[in-house]
């Protein structure tokens, strides 16, 4: 089972940059990638399609496994950085350094992004913690409140400094403008992400054991919290630098993942991993094609794809839980 549905991602994931590739307000044919009639069309696709194919594979590779970390070492299956607030601090970080003046290079949309995120999350974590450690509880109540709080402030910003419309993007998620330079910083976060994962992938599995079983094994509960809390911080701020806030990701595909094949951290991450990328790539295809002369938002339709997936999952008698 775990080889076919590796192979079925793999296949997907192909068949779906493709298509992103492809579509848009304008069909092109297949032959186009190697032989464009004309240098315009060869702009178009080389130009513009590629480089937002790739951003939106890595971004919603990046945001499902940051998804997967957040549920393990939480303890907690409904666990994503939208619900917690994350994406909406580096959001309301990148609006708010831009109002104030900061230019929107790629290497100021890093370190804002990375700054907003990680408040963020520290915020969402303190309101959680209790004497006996973070209660999965107290931190989605607390991230959920927090994570409106700061949506609507970022909304109230834009709009106050009118500002909307040049923070779209950002507001709505998408990936219209995505460049080569996005896509070299999406890859440096990618690379850095599957590094962590793949050295700390048996720490991280044991970290969705109880603590005291944890404790018993010697496992080191606080460095892999922090490496943990340090891939979530970057890969959500660099996903929603480039795409931005976009959610529903790292709830969504894990769920789906764990469904289709339950399993541990260590089993689970490669497949969670190309799934997001597949769903984000056919998630931005869709946002484009569906009514040709408007883009749809990114993060809404991403909402309602993956809050409809979950839905016939929970209609269907599904037990969406992590084992």
């Amino acid at each position: 089972m775990r080889r076919w549905l590796g192979g079925g991602l793999v296949g997907l994931l192909v068949i779906s940059a493709v298509l992103n590739v492809l579509g848009g307000p304008h069909w092109y044919s297949v032959t186009v990638l190697w032989q464009p009639p004309t240098q315009l069309v060869g702009n178009i696709i080389w130009g513009m399609r590629v480089p937002r194919m790739l951003a939106s594979v890595m971004v919603g590779a990046l945001l499902a496994v940051s998804g997967l970390l957040l549920q393990t070492i939480a303890h907690n299956p409904i666990a994503d950085p939208s619900i917690l607030g994350i994406n909406a601090g580096a959001n309301l970080a990148l609006i708010i350094g831009g109002v104030v003046g900061i230019g929107m290079s790629i290497g100021n949309t890093i370190w804002l992004s990375l700054i907003g995120s990680g408040v963020a999350f520290a915020v969402v974590l303190g309101l959680s913690l209790s004497h006996h450690g973070i209660e999965p509880l107290r931190l989605i109540l607390g991230g959920t409140v927090f994570s409106g709080f700061i949506s609507c402030l970022s909304y109230a910003v834009s709009v106050v400094t009118n500002t909307s419309e040049q923070y779209r993007n950002l507001l709505v998620g998408g990936f219209s403008s995505a460049t080569y330079g996005q896509v070299w910083l999406l890859a440096g976060a990618l690379a850095i992400v599957l590094i962590g994962v793949i050295t700390c992938s048996t720490g991280f599995t044991l970290l969705a054991l109880d603590e005291q079983t944890t404790q018993g094994l010697g496992v080191a509960t606080g460095r892999l919290w922090l490496i943990a809390a340090g891939l979530i911080i970057l890969a959500t701020g660099v996903s929603v630098s480039v795409g931005g806030n976009i959610g529903f990701v790292g709830l969504g595909i894990p769920q789906l993942i764990n469904v289709l094949r339950p399993g541990s951290f260590k089993q689970n991450v490669g497949s969670t991993m190309v799934a997001g990328a597949v769903f984000m790539t056919l998630a931005d295809l869709i946002a484009k094609t569906v009514i040709p002369s408007v883009e749809l938002p990114l993060a809404a339709l991403s909402a309602m794809c993956g809050g409809c997936l979950l839905f016939v999952m929970v209609l269907l008698g599904r037990q969406v839980v992590r084992e």
